[in-house]
């Protein structure tokens, strides 16, 4: 199981296990383990021609962040609170901005695994299916 840096997560997970509280949860990740699955070509074919269209569509983020830079202000100079408003949106600006990018490779990322395992007929890490952004792209076979 994973969980964050917490002993008192880490102490409540242990007792569980030894108490039988997880084998419902073991049970059906072991049926999900021994489920071959397959990528769903139409699905897998529809999402690659919106990421090379490099446009937003559904949770596939743009090639190219649109959203416009926040304007700077005429008085950022001589007026300290429209200063700090600029530097707030920008800075707000520059976070999108890179999550933006993050989500991109992200979501190549499991693109790419997506056609390695369309490619060799490798059954697919279940831990991916919980992460794609298209729950249709991987069913079972």
């Amino acid at each position: 199981m994973r969980y964050k840096d917490s002993e008192e997560q880490r102490i409540y997970i242990k007792q569980a296990s030894e108490n039988g509280q997880f084998e419902y949860v073991y049970a059906g990740l072991d049926v999900l383990g021994s489920t071959p699955w397959k990528i769903n070509r139409k699905v897998f074919d529809v999402v690659i021609q919106v990421w090379n269209s490099g446009e937003r569509v559904g949770k596939v983020p743009p090639a190219v962040y649109d959203k416009p830079e926040p304007e700077f202000p005429p008085n950022y100079t001589t007026d300290m609170k429209e200063k700090k408003v600029f530097l707030q949106r920008q800075k707000a600006y520059n976070q999108a901005k890179a999550n933006n990018h993050s989500d991109r490779c992200s979501v190549n990322y499991k693109l790419e695994i997506a056609r390695a395992v369309s490619r060799s007929h490798i059954l697919a890490i279940v831990e991916v299916i919980f992460f794609l952004p298209f729950p249709d792209l991987i069913v079972p076979e």
